[in-house]
């Protein structure tokens, strides 16, 4: 098995270019799925803190003392969309371990009209990913892992299924409390488009990403500190857009004098970074900044907090309770709360 999960990293990794897009479809399956990684800028697969969410960002991080572990989030996004997620992990053996997962978002109902504003009657909207995941101990400190995910998304009579691969490794050092991690995201296949064109169906660019990230906590203090490399395979994040001038900060004003990304801009895009603050084994706070985010939210003339996140986290009895806070534009903020538990605890 060992062979065999390095052998699918590399074939993916060869193979990936070949279908790399600015669009694509199911976008959905790049939302922060629990409080933790919300509060840590949106993605992160390095932190090695013994989370089931964490599973779903990096498959290698699914590790043995995760048995029995059972997880619950909610996020209340943008425009009162509900998105949630519920995941669950158990051993095979000593070296080895499986989780599954389910992930859906609701987008409400909405009134439809012909292009002549006739009224088509009420319709819906939603997305739905199921994750059958696998990690193994590879090394003394190398564990690799794999994820399966069909995927279903529909809008009103148009429907459409494809199927992801995560495939990932991490490296853990213990005793210095540092981790890096390598993930290939959401490579896959289209398999039914939403609608047919002449003789065949539309196929769609899936939301593939290349990722690398860096944990390490302090030796001596309580903070732990992330940084998440995102979007590694497509440097060019650039996206037709109106010129701002209005940011969180400084980082990007040598953009200002025209309308092309700077180089120190366009770098910043494609990083997250994230502390937590830990005084207890039973509490931590957590704090991110998402420069790509500040930068596409911002509006002209108008200061604001986009691309930063807050979150706590507190063990309470038998439970894990997580909450945090996004501000994705000045109207568009997210609440994302996560539950957690062993079922082992209650034996």
């Amino acid at each position: 098995m060992r062979y065999f999960l390095i052998s699918v990293f590399s074939f993916l990794s060869t193979m990936v270019g070949l279908c790399a897009s600015n669009e694509s479809v199911y976008k959905f399956v790049t939302l922060p799925n629990s409080s933790a990684v919300s509060a840590l800028g949106g993605t992160n697969i390095s932190l090695q803190n013994q989370d089931l969410n964490l599973v779903f960002q990096n498959p290698a991080l699914l590790s043995n003392e995760m048995n029995n572990d059972l997880v619950f989030n909610y996020m209340n996004y943008i425009s009162d969309v509900n998105f949630g997620s519920a995941g669950y992990s158990h051993n095979i053996d000593s070296l080895s371990a499986w989780a599954i997962g389910m992930t859906y978002v609701n987008y409400g109902s909405f009134d439809g009209y012909t292009k002549d504003d006739v009224s088509t009657g009420e319709f819906s909207a939603g997305d739905f990913a199921l994750s059958a995941v696998y990690s193994r101990k590879l090394f003394d400190r190398i564990r690799a892992g794999i994820t399966l995910k069909p995927v279903y998304s529909y809008m009103d009579t148009y429907n459409s299924f494809g199927v992801l691969v995560d495939v990932g490794a991490v490296y853990y050092d213990k005793e210095h409390d540092f981790s890096t991690g390598l993930t290939l995201k959401n490579v896959g296949v289209q398999i039914n488009g939403y609608y047919s064109e002449e003789d065949s169906q539309h196929r769609e660019d899936m939301p593939w990403d290349l990722q690398f990230g860096v944990t390490k906590r302090l030796a001596h203090a309580p903070f732990r500190f992330s940084l998440t490399l995102v979007d590694l395979s497509n440097w060019n994040l650039d996206y037709n857009r109106e010129k701002t001038k209005t940011s969180l900060s400084s980082l990007a004003t040598e953009s200002d004098d025209d309308d092309e990304i700077g180089w120190f801009d366009m770098t910043m895009r494609h990083i997250l970074v994230g502390v937590e603050f830990i005084p207890t084994k039973n509490f931590y706070v957590m704090a991110s900044y998402n420069h790509r985010r500040n930068r596409e939210f911002s509006l002209e003339d108008k200061k604001s907090i986009n691309g930063l996140s807050f979150g706590a986290g507190l063990y309470v009895y038998k439970f894990n309770l997580g909450f945090a806070y996004s501000q994705y534009a000045a109207a568009g903020n997210t609440l994302t709360f996560s539950i957690g538990t062993s079922l082992d605890s209650f034996k």
